[in-house]
């Protein structure tokens, strides 16, 4: 059975409860760079032991332990993440005095204690560490020392892993999240990648947040998972759609076999080329095949390997009667998916082709990405035309320099006097002839 806070949860805090946590209430060591701060804390105080109403966890009572202040804290972000929810449970005696304290770390619960079996004070406030953008306590630095390695990628390169956070808490916030959401979070975030510093010397008030009764920051986060979401769709554009040419770009043209009038019957697909369409497609990327030969041809090719399920639209030349870099191909692409020509500037087209591919993109503001991976067509641009705005050498490099690409989109949307490239794709956009 799924697990459902809002059925667990006990008799709301009175003022005085929330008066106790608010005195009580611990203090958080974080990194000297952490970027993500809480913002406000679900207050449940519980008089027996039982299910957490605000996580699938158990809080136990120990001998000597007649109530917990629960304390559920809430992020909008950490740094894989839209939104973080940790927790810290106090345990206290009949007067009001901690005796134990607990909290959570990656879904699970754990004693806090100091190396020498004490409560983690200092100044007789409990304080905890909580781990570099993932934010996860400790009792002490030395367990999030030791993940230095594990928590260095988290915030560097598996920012990169990134999405909305799907929790069956808010499952009704949840219902219309779609790819291109989870995609404008992971872009968001990988903008956001830092070098963890591991020194601690940020001391994080808790008593200074917002205390309200854990119905009501449920209620809280169920209005802002929408709204920060929203503002990031408005501060993080995405490409709006992915043009594909099929030949040396999706499948390899010597091994074409054709039948006597000339229609392709059979060929293979470039190693990985499957593969990176279906990547795209994961990612909530719209892709159209714009290609220049046969509607035939290409039903038996890319419809044979199926292929042709990932697409939106095919925009063939023999049904459009044209070919590329003829305008008219490129605009009954974007046609098809409703976009506006004003905004070619956010799409992309990948080919094999300087001349027909490149330069047709480049003449609409459409960027270029030319596949510069068979033996096949000239490999020197003509005129400035031709130069593209990016190369890759095989298809399993597409999905990597859409995200930088995006990623540069994002820092521009912040920054419009910024002019930069993807981050480490300078050198790929220097042609190779």
């Amino acid at each position: 059975m799924a697990y459902d806070a809002r059925s667990a949860v006990p008799a709301l805090p009175t003022p005085s409860d929330l008066a106790l946590a608010r005195q009580l209430a611990p203090r958080i060591r974080f990194a000297r760079n952490e970027p993500f701060y809480p913002s406000k804390v679900g207050v449940t105080v519980l008089d027996a032991p039982g299910q957490s109403p605000s996580a699938p966890l158990a809080v136990t009572f120990e001998p000597g332990v007649k109530k917990v202040i629960e304390y559920a804290i809430w992020w909008d972000w950490d740094i894989q993440h839209l939104y973080e929810l940790e927790h810290i449970w106090l345990k206290l005696d009949a007067s009001d005095a901690v005796v134990g304290v607990d909290a959570s770390a990656h879904g699970k619960l754990y004693p806090m204690v100091s190396a020498d079996g004490a409560l983690p004070l200092e100044e007789g406030r409990v304080t905890l560490y909580s781990e570099p953008g993932k934010h996860a306590f400790h009792a002490s630095a030395d367990p999030i020392v030791e993940r230095r390695q594990w928590l260095t990628a988290s915030c560097t390169s598996m920012t990169s892993a990134g999405h909305v956070l799907i929790n069956a808490m808010f499952e009704d916030v949840f219902a219309t999240i779609t790819a291109q959401d989870h995609r404008a979070v992971r872009r968001y975030l990988q903008n956001r990648a830092f070098m963890p510093a591991f020194d601690f010397s940020t001391a994080f008030d808790l008593s200074t947040l917002d205390h309200i009764s854990w119905p009501d920051l449920h209620a809280f986060i169920c209005q802002r998972v929408p709204e920060v979401l929203a503002q990031v769709r408005a501060d993080q554009p995405l490409i709006k759609a992915v043009l594909l040419d099929s030949g040396d770009t999706l499948v390899d043209e010597a091994s074409e076999i054709r039948d006597s009038d000339g229609h392709v019957i059979e060929a293979d697909l470039i190693p990985g080329a499957m593969e990176m369409v279906e990547a795209l497609a994961r990612e909530g990327y719209r892709i159209v095949l714009v290609a220049d030969g046969s509607v035939k041809s290409f039903a038996n090719i890319l419809g044979g390997h199926g292929v042709s399920a990932y697409f939106e639209a095919e925009i063939i030349s023999e049904a459009q009667g044209c070919e590329k870099p003829a305008a008219k191909m490129f605009l009954a692409a974007l046609a098809a998916l409703g976009i506006d020509p004003t905004d070619a500037a956010e799409t992309v087209m990948v080919g094999n082709h300087l001349g027909r591919d490149v330069k047709g993109a480049n003449e609409l503001g459409i960027i270029s990405i030319w596949q510069n991976w068979s033996p096949r067509r000239h490999k020197t641009p003509f005129d400035a035309s031709e130069f593209p705005a990016y190369t890759i050498f095989a298809p399993g490099e597409l999905p990597t320099l859409l995200a930088e690409i995006e990623c540069a989109m994002g820092r521009r949307s912040r920054n419009p006097a910024m002019v930069d490239l993807p981050m480490g794709l300078a050198d790929r956009a220097v042609l190779e002839v």
